[in-house]
């Protein structure tokens, strides 16, 4: 007899791309089903209902985070918000999908750390489902397997426009004010990617500094351009560029990790993964369509809560992605390198 589907109760469309991307997973599950949505602003929660096909839909989270047969909050509340959402779910024992970043402070991504700890329930922070993308996997193999030798150097570039607060509308609301998010265009996806290296080479920041600027919108609460230096305690060094200032239409994301025997890279514009290293009898740059495919983190999601798996990714380093921003932020405001802060031990 096949095990019965988990139960999602999605709390905050605020972030409503990876809200409208996780729950298109969940739909097309046959071992998920989202049960009930909760968002402050009602018309919202009843487009999304009625595009998923919820019933239960509601202003209040506690309606869901109390409900018994809910087995997952899917917390895709302002990051301001979602600490109280976690923290709230965590203690009603409910696992958690959590919008990135965590937190806005590390004070708040403590108090959820603990309350995670304390109810020993799962906390997967959504920057890192790009951990169990084909591609990704597929890269972790070929370093694990040596082909590319040591990483040593990383570069990555991701250009785009101003985010929007909704579909179809040009504000972009509380993804640009201060008092609800940590900061502007460079957090907005250099967590993923810091994510992503602190994974792929078993890795922690160590050092991390650069430039946080007006260049497109100076006008803007937050920065539209960062690039960071950043060194890892294995001896990487990575820039990571990410922007708001993207032209209509012309988001690109690129990147580059090289290696002492090999290199890979990927380019969006092309839609091609390049790869050199030991891969005889191929020789040289050999280039094939990105590796796609996924879906967002789900199937790995159930099978934590069903027990059947461990997780790839915790509030831990939910935690350690915030603190390698913030210590970025901070030193860019100085002028300086930072070092991030460590999470609390158990």
């Amino acid at each position: 007899m096949s095990a019965s589907p988990i139960r999602f109760g999605f709390v905050g469309l605020d972030h409503w791309y990876w809200a409208f991307s996780f729950a298109d997973a969940v739909a097309t599950s046959k071992d998920a089903e989202i049960v009930a949505v909760a968002d402050s602003n009602l018309e919202h929660a009843q487009s999304f209902g009625k595009r998923f096909g919820v019933q239960k839909i509601t202003t209040n989270p506690s309606e869901l985070i109390e409900d018994p047969e809910i087995d997952v909050i899917a917390s895709f509340i302002s990051v301001d918000q979602n600490p109280k959402i976690c923290i709230a779910a965590a203690r009603s024992h409910k696992h958690i999908f959590s919008v990135k970043p965590m937190a806005c402070s590390l004070a708040e991504a403590t108090e959820i750390l603990n309350a995670v700890r304390e109810a020993g329930v799962v906390f997967f922070p959504s920057e890192s489902a790009n951990r169990l993308s084909p591609q990704a996997q597929q890269i972790k193999h070929w370093i694990a397997e040596g082909r590319l030798g040591r990483i040593i150097s990383a570069t990555y570039s991701q250009h785009a426009g101003l985010p929007q607060s909704w579909p179809d509308e040009t504000e972009s609301g509380w993804f640009i004010d201060p008092e609800r998010a940590p900061g502007g265009g460079w957090i907005d996806h250099s967590i993923y990617h810091i994510d992503m290296l602190r994974w792929l080479l078993d890795t922690e920041v160590e050092k991390i500094g650069g430039r946080s600027e007006h260049l497109k919108y100076p006008d803007l609460a937050f920065e539209d351009y960062g690039l960071a230096s950043i060194h890892f305690k294995n001896g990487l060094e990575a820039t990571v560029e990410v922007t708001w200032i993207a032209p209509p239409r012309g988001g690109r994301t690129a990147w580059t990790m090289i290696g002492t025997e090999g290199a890979v890279s990927s380019d969006t514009m092309t839609g091609k993964l390049a790869v050199v290293g030991d891969f005889l009898p191929l020789e040289g740059w050999v280039q094939a369509p990105s590796l796609a495919g996924g879906d967002q983190g789900l199937s790995h999601m159930i099978a934590c809560v069903r027990g059947e798996a461990t997780p790839i990714a915790t509030a831990e380093d939910g935690w350690r992605n915030l603190a390698a921003c913030l210590a970025f932020y901070e030193a860019a405001a100085k002028g300086t390198t930072g070092t991030p802060e460590t999470p609390p031990t158990k």
